[in-house]
């Protein structure tokens, strides 16, 4: 490896994870000290992960429970599927490797798929990608998300989808992130936001540093930690203690404490599916949970167990969580 223009892609998924020895973490950080784009390259990897590690302390709701029950239940049908359960709370070593290999692979495959002298348009591939602007700004797109990116007197971009953005600082030309009607300005900083198509909901999330988010006229100042939420159908902007969903890699989700209402919401649109529930009270049901690479039919019967709930599929690409809720 030369150390002072590439580093191996296995290398640095295993410092992202956390599993790198210590010969391995000299050599990342020699790696990064060795440039300023390489450091500020492994602090997006860093803030990336770092928004999709699980929370330590989840909720009461005993998901291993439902993975269990689940399994029976599946050899009891006599179908041969196999069900794995996947650890809760801190991840096993393979999974976090293969997770920030995940990430870690985008930065190498990021797709640049159209340009213009005006404007540079970026998609994720199947995975999280890492891509590095012209001004040495970092973004992480998480899967089916895209950008479009115009250079001038602002440093402007359309976001469809999520993504995470650690900025370049330059005073003289801010930079405007805007989805959907909602307008996110930097004041020097590093956020998510998530502006799905299927989704009337917008979410912007301050890691650290200061944003102010713009909607139909109003505005509200953002600081790390904090977030805001702007409904498209009633046009209000407005702070929320906003509910932790990532979704990195190839099917990577982690939920932590969340509200089945988002749930079904992200599930939907990372699966393209329509999933309903039968009643309000079903909405207040938190979900702390992770799955990999499962079939959608599969993560709703674990979610139907985890609550006590009925899934039914009344027509294809169609499903219904029907019982009495939370």
């Amino acid at each position: 490896m030369n150390g002072a223009e590439h580093i191996d892609s296995d290398l640095l998924a295993r410092y992202t994870a956390g599993e790198a020895g210590p010969e391995e973490i000299q050599a990342v950080e020699r790696w990064a000290a060795s440039a300023p784009e390489h450091a500020r390259e492994l602090s997006a990897m860093r803030a990336a992960w770092d928004l999709a590690v699980p929370d330590p302390h989840p909720a009461s709701v005993d998901v291993d429970a439902a993975w269990s029950k689940l399994a029976t239940r599946i050899a009891e049908e006599g179908s041969g599927a196999k069900v794995i359960p996947i650890a809760r709370g801190r991840a096993v070593p393979w999974l976090r490797i293969a997770a920030a290999a995940a990430l870690v692979t985008g930065v190498f495959l990021a797709v640049r798929w159209w340009s213009t002298p005006e404007a540079q348009q970026y998609a994720s591939e199947g995975t999280s990608t890492s891509v590095v602007l012209d001004d040495s700004s970092h973004v992480v797109l998480s899967r089916g998300s895209r950008i479009r990116v115009a250079m001038g007197a602002e440093r402007r971009v359309e976001l469809e989808g999520q993504a995470y953005f650690e900025v370049t600082p330059d005073p003289q030309h801010p930079f405007v992130v805007e989805a959907d009607g909602l307008s996110v300005t930097v004041l020097g900083t590093a956020f998510t936001v998530s502006a799905y198509d299927t989704s009337s909901t917008l979410l912007t999330r301050v890691r650290h540093g200061k944003v102010r988010v713009s909607a139909d006229g109003r505005q509200v100042d953002l600081v790390a930690g904090e977030h805001a939420e702007f409904n498209e159908r009633t046009r209000q902007l407005r702070k929320v203690e906003a509910p932790s969903i990532e979704i990195w890699g190839d099917r990577i989700l982690m939920f932590s404490g969340t509200p089945l209402a988002e749930v079904v919401q992200q599930l939907s649109a990372l699966y393209h599916v329509r999933i309903g529930l039968e009643n309000d009270a079903m909405e207040r049901c938190r979900l702390t949970a992770t799955f990999e690479n499962e079939p959608i039919d599969l993560v709703l019967r674990v979610v139907a167990e985890t609550f006590g709930l009925r899934v039914s599929s009344p027509a294809a690409g169609e499903y219904l969580l029907s019982g009495d809720g939370c």
